[in-house]
């Protein structure tokens, strides 16, 4: 996720929908695995002189960080190592799914699952990533993917990549459920997410 996309009104739905889970099914762990990306912040002219954003505006606002004292009753840390080499940020993520169980691994990349008719991009998880993490998480915990709206021409998205999801982990039609805003046909960000029942 790159740095400019935090704190918008997508994180109010990502985490009601994370809290709910979390309550859903006696959660008190979540990690968020945050595909971190930094970004150049606009710049500032004040009377014709260039400036940038301080970074104490910065951190307060952006600090993706923040989200770990959301909760007095839940654990929540976020893996917010730079997201650059693959390989190498699956080993992370698969270090970091070690602790306190039962828990939600929260996958939060810019845009969600990759399009199975594009090459990949940062923005994406792969599917092959995604049965990585499924096999490294142990049973009773959820696996949680935050996906973007994949298209604006409103035909339906939402079961599309569901059926993606659900391929990319060897489930069955029907086996990950989905969260998302209300008016469903509105909402631009939906959650798709399963709990591990067996190795």
């Amino acid at each position: 996720m790159k740095e400019r996309w935090y704190g918008d009104d997508r994180d109010l739905v990502k985490w009601g929908v994370l809290l709910h889970l979390s309550d859903i099914y006696s959660v008190k762990r979540i990690l968020q695995v945050a595909y971190f990306r930094t970004n150049e912040w606009c710049r500032l002219e004040i009377d014709g002189q260039e400036k940038s954003i301080p970074e104490s505006v910065t951190s307060h606002f952006k600090n993706l960080n923040n989200i770990e004292n959301l909760s007095s009753i839940l654990q929540i840390k976020v893996l917010d190592s730079l997201f650059e080499n693959r390989d190498e940020y699956k080993r992370k993520i698969a270090e970091a799914i070690r602790g306190p169980h039962p828990c939600i691994i929260f996958l939060d990349p810019d845009t969600g699952l990759q399009p199975s008719n594009s090459s990949p991009k940062l923005e994406h998880v792969l599917a092959s990533e995604l049965k990585y993490i499924w096999g490294e998480i142990p049973v009773g915990d959820l696996l949680v993917l935050y996906q973007h709206r994949t298209n604006r021409n409103r035909q339906d998205w939402i079961e599309p990549k569901r059926k993606q999801f659900e391929m990319a982990l060897g489930l069955p039609c029907g086996g990950a459920k989905v969260a998302n805003e209300l008016p469903k046909n509105m909402s631009d960000v939906a959650f798709y997410y399963c709990r591990k029942e067996t190795a």
